[in-house]
């Protein structure tokens, strides 16, 4: 099994404009969020078929994962229109051993548009989302070995959260 970190962030407002073009998730993008978790995945991340993608997706948006954000969820869209990114963000992980922030469940970026900017941009579009709504920190989960991810979010001020900085 991999060795999971948890990472937590303060909300921000932005301060730049976003290079994508975006707009919140909606229920009828579950089939191609599904079809975009499975290509941009190794088999082993989430299942050997488009179609047990498509359940675990259609069960995130449903809240197996937690209550969906769907006004801080994101995908980011090509030039025709097509979901080619998307962040997904749930009230709260399940689960005793997470922060009690909102929590990103899912970043995706098709293994075609990867090194763009669009996670950094559906990720600030999230901070910013929650920071309007009131709420001060966003967390997430990154495999430790995830050198891309980790890079990502380090320098977007994530840090690394313990149950034991809950307890100060």
């Amino acid at each position: 099994m991999t060795d999971m970190v948890t990472l937590i962030a303060k909300t921000t407002p932005l301060e730049r404009e976003l290079t994508i073009a975006s707009r919140t998730v909606q229920e009828s993008d579950a089939a191609r969020l599904g079809e975009l978790y499975f290509t941009a995945y190794d088999a082993s991340v989430v299942g050997d078929s488009l179609d047990v993608a498509l359940a675990d997706m259609k069960e995130s948006l449903a809240g197996k994962y937690g209550a969906l954000l769907p006004q801080a969820s994101h995908v980011a869209l090509d030039d025709a229109g097509k979901i080619v990114a998307a962040v997904l963000v749930v009230e709260h992980a399940v689960g005793d051993d997470t922060p009690d922030a909102p929590f990103i469940i899912e970043l995706i970026t098709d293994r075609q548009h990867r090194r763009r900017g669009l996670a950094e941009d559906l990720v600030l579009a999230t901070m910013d989302t929650l920071f309007n709504e009131g709420k001060t920190d966003v967390a997430l989960r990154v495999e430790s070995t995830n050198s891309a991810a980790l890079a990502l979010y380090l320098s977007l001020d994530f840090h690394r959260w313990s149950p034991e900085e809950a307890d100060d």
